[in-house]
């Protein structure tokens, strides 16, 4: 028999571990913040006395996003993974979101439109190879530790999402990875983070324009570039493309962007995703 369960602190590991099996990179603390940020918007599935899937959920003001979706491989195909969305998706209804957004695998496609989700457009991915050139290990743009708040004002003015409490704690861990690109007034900020994979995964970037985003990822590219680089992009930007792929980066595998609820339109000034679980 299938149950689900509110994730707790004793399950991280596990969650973690599910990631390492997938590949993705996840570190503990990703999951210790979805945790801090909404305790009841996560969930264990557990089969027979044994954990058995997981799924996360992070809420943005009125919307939210969901990821994480992982079933054991030895219970796939019991339905477990239609329970924990129902789950979640349950939960952020009774928390009367305008909207929840998802990266889907395109085998999960189907299941996801049969709850209820949308096509929106392809979320790309990235991936730009460590190079054996030299390169400037001095910070190119200005360390933002000092301008968290003035980066969660403009990140609220240019997506029209209020994304404070998840940047917050995204940004106090990474506060010596982050970097803006400032006239008078900050016109971007990218956030640079380490992965359990060994690479170093770019985004959220937020920008007014496209030179101010070319300029951030020249930058994180001079500072970076012996190492392993990836980044998520929407495919709709196609300015946020053109930069990326100006900058040497190469195509990945793509998920698609769903939504559920109301269409929101906010990628205008978004030159990188979070994450796929973190939108």
């Amino acid at each position: 028999m299938v149950t689900i369960k509110q994730m707790e602190k004793s399950d991280i590991a596990y969650a973690k571990s599910l990631t390492d099996i997938e590949g993705w990179g996840h570190l503990e603390e990703d999951f210790e913040r979805f945790l801090s940020l909404d305790p009841a918007g996560c969930y264990v599935a557990w089969y027979d006395g044994e954990r058995a899937g997981i799924v996360t959920s992070v809420s943005y003001g009125d919307r939210a996003f969901l990821g994480n979706l992982i079933v054991r491989k030895d219970r796939r195909g019991m339905g477990i993974g239609v329970k924990l969305m129902e789950e979640a998706i349950g939960h952020l209804d009774r928390r009367r979101m305008k909207t929840i957004e998802l990266d889907g695998v395109f085998k999960a496609v189907q299941t996801y439109r049969l709850l209820g989700f949308k096509d929106k457009y392809l979320s790309l991915r990235f991936a730009r190879q460590a190079s054996e050139g030299s390169f400037n290990k001095e910070p190119n743009s200005v360390e933002c530790v000092q301008d968290i708040e003035e980066i969660l004002s403009f990140d609220r003015q240019k997506t029209g999402i209020d994304r404070k409490d998840f940047l917050m704690d995204l940004l106090n861990g990474q506060a010596d990875t982050t970097y803006i690109s400032r006239q008078r007034d900050i016109c971007g900020y990218v956030v640079t983070r380490e992965r359990e994979t060994g690479v170093l995964h770019i985004g959220p970037m937020v920008a007014g324009d496209a030179s101010t985003a070319s300029d951030l990822m020249t930058a994180i590219c001079a500072k970076h570039g012996d190492r392993n680089l990836t980044i998520g992009v929407p495919c709709i930007h196609t300015a946020a493309v053109s930069v990326v792929m100006k900058h040497g980066f190469l195509h990945r595998p793509p998920s698609l962007r769903m939504f559920r609820g109301s269409r929101m339109e906010y990628e205008r000034n978004v030159y990188a995703i979070v994450s796929a679980d973190a939108g």
